[in-house]
């Protein structure tokens, strides 16, 4: 029975109540960001205990927000050999040191006169003649330097002018030094003499939490935020009398087949499906945020939070508390894809009217819906939840239209809030807000002219609560970062980003060009998924212009989810970054729109033939463009997929036939339609297809088995001894859940596994008969992934050499290794024991070969199963491989060669690399192998260079790392590489990593270019302090397959972790701290 209506003066106290908490809660809600915080602060002091040893305390921003440095002149005389770095922000071997950070140094001159001099950012503050401190008066060198301004001076002395001795830089620029730590050349206790006093603020802007105020100010915003909508429910049952409606429909829990099949895929995808690209980035985002206190960036923008975007990573956050298995992290994607595909089918089908629960129209939502979610969602994106929250904030506005009632459209617009604040890519459920206000705004206008109430009583009544809803989140997402840190942190994210990522609306163009890439943006599976979309909305939109409604389908609602759709894209173009996987947030809708056009060209609504042909064209179209590119997926997901770098067959061609042959068939019925003759039945049976046979189904459902298919495949076949996804996630749950690091082999000494020659002549092990034209020195001063060069630039940007896709191996040592070689040798190989020889020379050019003495090969084992050896230059098969023999190898023998064999080479010429080659490869009964390489091409740029043949014991990059050393993981390594731990940072201060894992070298430079100092990304610091070294590594039976690399990261200097001083501070939100540098420059 309806509920007996409300008397006058009751519905009045409802309205003010709804009203009244309502703008209270908005108020509220908006004043967090600007009430008090406790705020952790950091300060670094050196000397610490006593000692003057360095300290290693790299900085997330950086740069301090101030420091001071007070280095006593009798200091100077206590240096080894009287010159040397007093104090210094980075090692004092580190070339970026200079460059980017703070150093007090004494140098000697060419005419042996000694200099104390200050530099700061490579710019000169103060020099000063050794000499002149030590004059008994000379107090301290002085450093002082804050954002406006650096100076230095030297107290107690002046000039000879009379004049001080100072220095300073205050030009608009800030040259705040880069740190790392403090180090020094003095050793030993601290005495009187070297009494230094080096103090730095450290930023910790970000290390926040409620104050008792805010925490008054949260908890009143979220109490009247709920009583407002408690009392707009309140005024929805006074107005129209009725209780509350159910949300679910009858038996919605009973599923349909098609509800298992879609559901079992999803499952099964969850397994053996690919990942997107920022899985590894949100993992290790979610996995360090509880040591940070809050969830940063952690590879950019100078450890910023992600507030107010990311509250969906605090789920994976609490899940990797328990395991970081890929399966386990991911299972909030798979339960929002059965959400979104549940409400399809319960939900959304519904209201689009009768004709959409018929079985093609069905179908045609799951297979597109499907086809969106294994291209774009199986992930730790935020696109799935956001593709959820769209779908729901455009039913929860459809309810509100339908029922008449205003507190649904509240729930939309706490919905849509939420959903905004996952990701930048939930801007699109502004689309349905917009839709739903007319409607909703004459109901609310009609209720306020009843004449019961003021009318501007009962409009904020209905409004306020809304609005409330909407800005819910703001006091829970803000609850520990402030108004002025929010700020600072925007524009600084706006100003860096400008540098290398960050596009305006106006390239939105941009993202649909990465779609015709030959690349994973532009794989079949992604083209598919928009380019449906787009006819989608071509066809239920021409439909619904030509005949004013779809017939069989609700008029309303169909016209707004057709709005809402487009809507969506056109909002998309506000968002800062143009990546085709943010298409995934299109999947609920585009499943819902997959349904309503299945109805538009459904016989009953599109009946002309020429019509339907041209339907079917344009889906042939999209099939013919979406073949086109590759059955490609992100990073390791591609390992061994079938057409994974190539087209699918021919199919490209064949469905481009098929759109040429339904454009002619249209065109002969237009010309053909009003004769009384009939239509051949050949052209009517090819047409038919367009509506009987439901198109959309087809070639949705072709594209999933062509998913499906290939990575059962991959899974069973391909990479069935080696990685694969599925092999992996199926692992997982047997408890080997390490993914990638289970599966890439390492040498941690390589040096240890070199043969040695027939003859125990280690030294000239390379230099067999018939070599010639090569030398101990051949090999370039410089070589990195595609040049190589005797230059050594200093001018060089060492920020672009970060960039590079692998650890480059350049220069010359000052001690000559085994062979009398000066050249540096790569992956940690001890040039005292490992001969090298190269053909490369800036001078004359000749024909240069190597033929090695006879090596021969230890006794098989399951740990030594590669023959590898590092090589570099420009060469292929035909001219570096290994020749083996099968005769004895005793005292005296005279081995010959029974065969040759070439190395696997995965590249980049010409930088060092590893070839390898499974001893299975050779004949069981081989005793001993040689290296043979030809260099016959006397351009100056084609070289080699070799050492001699390993035969190491390997090990698992898991067992080489383990799980609780700190590593860098690049972005895309995070979810690969699940057991690995990565570097937390706490205070503003970072913890030291001792390994990094990198990508393929395709990938390798987005990671680092991404991660490096112009983004204010942890590189930025590591390259400053450490150095990278390369370890030989692998993927188990798939030796081509390049995975990325493994590196051990050596500090420049040994120091251990600073001493920080800590305290609390309650700051308001207003409350201004120094300005974020930005590194615009590797300077």
């Amino acid at each position: 029975m309806p509920e007996p209506s409300v008397t006058a003066r009751a519905a009045r106290t409802t309205a003010r109540t709804a009203a009244i908490t309502g703008v209270l809660g908005v108020l509220f809600a908006l004043l967090t960001p600007f009430m008090p915080v406790q705020q952790t602060t950091a300060a670094l002091d050196w000397p610490q205990s006593g000692s003057l040893d360095p300290v290693a305390a790299p900085l997330v921003s950086y740069v301090p927000d101030r420091v001071t440095v007070s280095v006593p002149c009798t200091a100077v005389a206590e240096l080894p050999g009287g010159t040397g770095t007093l104090v210094a922000t980075g090692p004092v071997d580190s070339p970026d040191t200079l460059r980017r950070g703070l150093s007090i140094a004494v140098n000697t001159l060419p005419d042996q006169r000694r200099l104390l001099e200050v530099v700061v950012r490579n710019t000169p503050l103060l020099t000063v003649d050794v000499a002149a401190l030590a004059a008994p008066n000379c107090g301290a060198i002085v450093f002082t330097g804050d954002s406006k301004t650096v100076k230095a001076e030297v107290t107690g002395i002046t000039a000879p002018d009379g004049q001080p001795i100072r220095g300073s830089k205050d030009n608009g620029f800030d040259y705040r030094p880069q740190m790392v730590g403090v180090f020094t050349s003095l050793h030993g206790a601290v005495a009187d003499a070297t009494r230094i006093q080096f103090h730095a603020d450290i930023d910790t802007r970000y290390s926040t939490v409620p104050a008792p105020a805010r925490w008054v100010v949260i908890v009143l915003a979220v109490v009247l935020i709920l009583a407002s909508l408690v009392a707009l429910h309140r005024l929805d049952v006074a107005a129209d009398g009725r209780r509350h409606r159910r949300v679910l429909p009858d038996g919605w829990w009973r599923p349909s087949k098609l509800d298992s099949t879609v559901i079992a895929l999803l499952v099964a995808w969850h397994f053996i499906g690919a990942n997107t690209s920022d899985d590894g980035y949100i993992l290790t985002m979610a996995r360090t945020a509880s040591e940070a206190g809050y969830t940063a960036n952690y590879y950019r923008w100078y450890g910023a939070p992600e507030t107010p975007f990311g509250w969906y990573y605090q789920a994976f956050a609490w899940l990797a508390h328990f395991s970081t298995a890929s399966p386990w992290v991911r299972l909030p994607a798979l339960i929002c894809g059965i959400a979104t595909w549940l409400i399809i089918s319960r939900e959304v089908v519904p209201r689009l009217g009768r004709a959409a629960r018929s079985r093609f129209a069905l179908w045609a939502a799951g297979g597109v819906f499907l086809v969106y979610w294994f291209a774009f969602n199986n992930g730790l994106r935020p696109e799935p939840v956001i593709a959820l929250g769209a779908l729901l904030t455009w039913c929860s506005v459809e309810r509100a239209i339908a029922t008449g009632r205003v507190l649904p459209f509240a729930a939309a617009a706490i919905i849509a809030g939420w959903t905004v604040a996952a990701g930048p890519t939930g801007i699109m459920t502004v689309a349905a807000l917009l839709a739903g206000v007319r409607p909703v705004g004459r109901r609310i206008l009609a209720r306020a002219r009843s004449g019961r109430l003021d009318r501007r009583l009962v409009i904020t009544a209905y409004v306020a609560p809304v609005l409330a809803g909407g800005v819910l989140l703001v006091p829970i997402i803000f609850s520990k970062l402030t108004a002025s840190a929010f700020v600072a942190k925007t524009l600084m994210q706006s100003d860096v980003g400008t540098v290398v990522d960050t596009k305006k609306w106006y390239n939105e163009i941009d993202r649909y060009s990465a779609l015709f890439t030959f690349t994973a943006d532009g794989g079949v599976a992604r083209r598919f998924a928009v380019l449906v979309t787009v006819l989608c909305l071509l066809l239920a939109g021409a439909v619904l212009l030509r005949k004013g409604r779809i017939p069989g389908a609700s008029l309303g609602p169909g016209r707004r989810l057709l709005a809402v759709t487009f809507g969506g894209l056109l909002l998309l173009m506000f968002t800062p970054t143009k990546w085709t996987h943010q298409f995934g947030a299109f999947a609920g809708l585009a499943g819902a729109l997959a349904a309503l056009t299945a109805i538009a060209i459904a016989p009953t609504a599109m009946r002309s033939p020429r019509n339907r042909a041209l339907t079917a064209a344009g889906v042939f179209l999209v099939l013919g463009l979406s073949f086109s590119g590759p059955n490609g997926w992100w990073y390791a997901s591609n390992y061994g997929v079938p057409w994974g770098e190539s087209t699918v067959l021919a199919l490209g061609g064949i469905f481009f036939a098929a759109c040429g042959v339904s454009v002619l068939a249209a065109g002969w019925i237009h010309f053909h339609e009003p004769q009384p003759a009939p239509v051949p039945g050949l052209v009517r049976r090819a047409i038919g297809v367009a509506g009987r046979q439901s198109p959309l189904s087809w070639a949705a459902g072709t594209v999933v088995v062509l998913c499906v298919g290939s990575m059962v495949a991959t899974t069973t076949l391909t990479q069935f001894s080696s990685f694969s996804n599925g092999k992996a996630n199926l692992q997982a749950l047997t408890g080997k859940e390490c993914n990638l690091a289970d599966f890439v082999l390492t040498e941690p000494d390589p040096t240890s596994g070199l043969l040695l020659p027939l003859d125990g002549n280690t030294r000239d092990g390379l230099a067999g008969p018939g070599t010639t034209g090569v030398s101990p020195d051949g090999v370039p001063t410089i070589i990195n992934a595609t040049t190589s060069s005797n230059t050594d630039d200093s001018s060089t940007s060492l920020d672009a050499m970060a960039r590079l896709p692998q650890d480059t191996t350049s220069g010359r040592t000052a001690t000559a290794g085994i062979n009398g070689s000066h050249m540096r040798l790569p992956y940690g190989l001890d040039p005292a024991r490992t001969p090298v020889l190269g053909s490369y020379s800036q001078e004359s050019q000749s024909m240069a070969k190597i033929v090695s003495k006879w090596y021969p090969l230890p006794a098989a084992a399951a740990d030594q199963s590669l023959i590898t050896l590092s090589a570099a230059g420009r060469f292929t098969d035909d001219e570096l491989y290994l020749e083996y023999t099968t005769d004895p190898t005793g005292p005296g023998a005279q081995p010959k060669v029974a065969g040759k064999k070439a190395l696997i080479d995965i590249g980049p010429k010409p930088a060092w690399r590893n070839l390898r080659l499974p001893r299975t490869d050779l004949p069981a009964d081989v005793t001993a192998i040689r290296v043979v390489a030809v260099d016959d091409d006397l351009a100056i740029d084609h070289w080699l260079a070799v050492t001699p043949p390993r035969v190491s014991k390997l090990v698992t990059a898991q067992r080489l790392i383990g799980s609780t050393e700190p590593v860098l993981l690049d972005w895309t390594s995070g979810l690969a590489f699940p057991c690995q731990r990565p570097f937390t940072h706490r205070n503003g201060v970072a913890e030291v990593p001792q390994w990094r894992i990198t990508p393929d070298q395709n990938l390798s430079p987005v990671t680092t270019e991404w991660e490096g100092t112009l983004g204010g990304g942890p590189l930025g610091w590591t390259q400053m302090l450490l150095q990278q070294e390369k370890i030989p590594a692998y993927l188990r039976a798939d030796l081509g397959q390049d995975f990325g690399d493994v590196m051990r990261l050596v500090p420049y200097s040994q120091a251990r972790a600073a001493d920080l001083t800590l305290g609390t501070r309650t700051v308001w939100g207003t409350h201004v701290e120094a300005p974020i540098r930005k590194d615009k420059t590797d300077s």
